[in-house]
C-alpha cells in the first residue's frame, strides 16, 4: 500500500509563525500552492482520500478533488493536528509561552485543554492502525498537518517515546516543512519480523 501525506496549503497563521485555531483558512497563496500540485496527485491515481477535519485541511482537499480527482474524501479526527491549549493559540512559535508549552508537552506534564505527548502518540497509533487496515493495493492520499505528519514519521516503526534529541530534530523538520509538501510512505504488511513501513520520499514536487 502506498500512502501519500499532503500538508495543507499556506494560512496566514503559517506566515505569522503563530499557533492556529481549528478554523484557520487557506490564504490566496495557499490555494495556489495546492492547485499547483493537483496534476501530481491526480497522476498518483489514488484509490482513497482521507482528510483531517480542520478547515485548512478540508479546504485543501476540496481544491484537490475539484481539480479532477474522482474520489469522495473521508474526514477522520485521528489525522488532525496536535491539539494545543487555548492559551497557546495565537502565540508565536518562538515565544516564551511556546517554549514552556513544548517542554511541558514533551515531559508529559498536565496541559490544560490540549494533548500531551502520550495522548498525541495514542492518536497517532490509531491513525497508523487505520491506514494498516486498508486494502494492500490501496493508494491513499492523506491531507494533514506539519506536526502530525512529522511525529507520525517518527513513530511508523516504534511506539517508544522520542528522546529529547529526536524531538528537537523533529521540531526543526516541522518548522522547515513547506506547505503542500507530499510525503510518500509504503506499507508492506505485517508478518515479516521487520518494520512494515518505509519512507520513500519526503517531497517529490
Amino acid at each position: 500500500m502506498d500512502v501519500y501525506f499532503v500538508r495543507h496549503g499556506q494560512t496566514d497563521g503559517n506566515v505569522a509563525r503563530r499557533h492556529q485555531h481549528q478554523e484557520s483558512e487557506l490564504n490566496d497563496l495557499g490555494k495556489e500552492q495546492i492547485k499547483q500540485i493537483i496534476p501530481l496527485i491526480v497522476g498518483l491515481e489514488p484509490t482513497r482520500m482521507i482528510t483531517s477535519t480542520q478547515l485548512r485541511a478540508v479546504q485543501t482537499t476540496k481544491i484537490i478533488v475539484g481539480g479532477g480527482l474522482d474520489l469522495i474524501p473521508d474526514t477522520n479526527h485521528a489525522f488532525e493536528e496536535l491539539a494545543r491549549p487555548v492559551n497557546v493559540v495565537g502565540q508565536r512559535y518562538f515565544g516564551l509561552g511556546t517554549i514552556w508549552y513544548a517542554w511541558c508537552w514533551f515531559r508529559g506534564k498536565e496541559i490544560n485543554g490540549g494533548e500531551d505527548y502520550q495522548m498525541f502518540l495514542e492518536r497517532i497509533k490509531i491513525a497508523r492502525a487505520y491506514l494498516e487496515s486498508q486494502d494492500p493495493e490501496s493508494r491513499v492520499v492523506v491531507v494533514s498537518h506539519a506536526i502530525f505528519i512529522n511525529v507520525f514519521l517518527q513513530h511508523i516503526c516504534r511506539d517508544k517515546r522520542m528522546s529529547l534529541w529526536q524531538a528537537t530534530v523533529s521540531a526543526c523538520k516541522i518548522l522547515l516543512m513547506p506547505n503542500a509538501t507530499i510525503v510518500h510512505l509504503k506499507y508492506n504488511g505485517k508478518g515479516t519480523g521487520k518494520c512494515a513501513w518505509q519512507l520513500i520520499s519526503k517531497d517529490f514536487k
